[in-house]
C-alpha cells in the first residue's frame, strides 16, 4: 500500500495518525470538508478523492500556502530553498506579520492562486523554527532591531543541527536554481522538495481553500452519509493557545456538530470535552502531548456521528461496509 501524501511541515496536532481511523469511519463520501486543516493530513491520508473537497483554515499563512502549492508549486519550492538562519528568521517573520492583511483580503476571491513568496517563506519558517510562535495568524509583531529584544530575546532559535525539519529536513533541502532542466527535475535526488510540492499540487488540483471564520467553507448543500465533515477545532480549554481569543471555537463546532449529526462528523478533542448521545466515542494516545510548556496525559478523543460507518470490524460486517 502506497503511504499517503504529507504535508512537507511538521505541524503541532495533526492527525495524520488516527486518520486511517477517520476515513474507516467515513467511507467514500461525494463530499468531504475540513474546516480547520492545518497540515490536511486526513484529506492527504483519504483513499480517493471526494467528488468535491473543500479545506480552510483561520490562519491566513496556512491557506495561504496550501492555495499557491495548488497553483504554483514550483514557485513556492524556490522561495523555500534557503538555509537556516536565526537573524532571517526574526527579519522573515516581522515582514510576514505585516502582511496579513493583503493576504486575508486575497484570499477571499476563491481564483486567487497565492502569493508563491509568502507560501515558499512560511514553509522554510515552520521548518525551522522552535516552539510556538512563527508566524501566528494573531498577536503583536516582534521588535527585532536589537539582540535583547523579540525572537532575540525568547530563544526562539531554529534548528540548525540537521538543516531542520519537514522540507528543511536533511536530504530534503531543495535545488530550485536550475528549474528549467526538464524531466530530470523531478527524477533527481536534489530535487525531492520540488517533487514533494509538484505531488500535493497534484493531488489536490481541485480541492478548495478557503480562509476565515471556520464555518465559512461549509455550504447547505448537503447529502446526508454522502458528505463528511472532519471537524478538529481548537481544543476546549486552550484555544486562546492556538490565537481563538475568547471565540470559544471548540463550543460553536460542537453545536454545528449537533445539528448536522445526519452527516458523517468527526469532532476531534480531549476525552470529556464533549457529551454527545449516539455518537461513538474513540479514544487514541497521542503519546502526552506540550500545552503551553507543560506535558498532559489529556487522552485524545475523536466523536462519529450516527451516520458514520462502524468502526470495529464485526460490527461492519453486521452492517455491511457501505461507501
Amino acid at each position: 500500500m502506497t503511504e499517503p501524501l504529507r504535508a512537507p511541515f511538521p505541524y503541532f496536532g495533526g492527525k495524520r495518525t488516527i486518520a486511517e481511523t477517520v476515513w474507516r469511519a467515513f467511507g467514500r463520501p461525494k463530499q468531504y470538508i475540513e474546516p480547520f486543516c492545518g497540515s490536511a493530513a486526513v484529506l492527504l491520508s483519504a483513499p480517493e478523492p471526494a467528488s468535491l473537497e473543500v479545506i480552510g483554515d483561520a490562519n491566513g499563512f496556512i491557506a495561504n500556502f496550501w492555495r499557491a502549492t495548488v497553483a504554483q508549486p514550483e514557485e513556492v519550492a524556490r522561495w523555500a530553498d534557503y538555509p537556516v538562519s536565526h537573524v532571517d528568521l526574526g527579519a522573515r517573520h516581522v515582514w510576514m506579520m505585516g502582511e496579513r492583511d493583503r493576504v486575508g483580503a486575497e484570499l477571499q476571491d476563491p481564483n486567487w492562486p497565492g502569493d508563491a513568496k509568502l507560501a515558499g517563506w512560511w514553509l522554510w519558517g515552520q521548518c525551522s523554527w522552535i516552539g510556538s510562535g512563527w508566524c501566528e495568524w494573531t498577536g503583536q509583531v516582534p521588535h527585532v532591531g536589537n539582540a535583547g529584544r523579540g525572537i532575540q530575546a525568547t530563544g526562539q532559535v531554529p534548528h540548525v543541527g540537521n538543516a531542520g525539519r519537514g522540507i528543511q529536513a536533511t536530504g530534503k533541502v531543495p535545488h530550485v536554481s536550475d528549474a528549467g532542466r526538464g524531466p530530470d527535475l523531478w527524477t533527481s535526488s536534489g530535487h525531492v522538495a520540488m517533487r514533494w510540492l509538484r505531488e500535493l499540487a497534484d493531488r489536490m488540483e481541485r480541492v478548495r481553500v478557503v480562509h476565515g471564520a471556520w464555518d465559512r467553507c461549509l455550504n447547505s448543500h448537503y447529502g446526508g452519509a454522502d458528505t463528511a465533515v472532519f471537524l478538529d477545532p481548537p481544543y476546549k480549554a486552550f484555544e486562546k493557545l492556538y490565537g481563538a481569543g475568547e471565540a470559544l471555537v471548540a463550543a460553536e463546532a460542537e453545536a454545528w456538530a449537533r445539528e448536522n449529526a445526519s452527516l458523517r462528523v468527526a469532532l476531534c478533542g480531549h476525552r470529556g470535552d464533549y457529551e454527545l448521545d449516539g455518537w461513538v466515542q474513540h479514544n487514541w494516545d497521542r503519546c502526552r502531548m506540550t500545552y503551553a510548556g507543560n506535558k498532559t496525559s489529556a487522552e485524545e478523543c475523536i466523536w462519529f456521528s450516527p451516520a458514520c460507518l462502524p468502526l470495529l470490524d464485526k460490527q461492519r460486517k453486521l452492517f455491511g461496509d457501505a461507501a
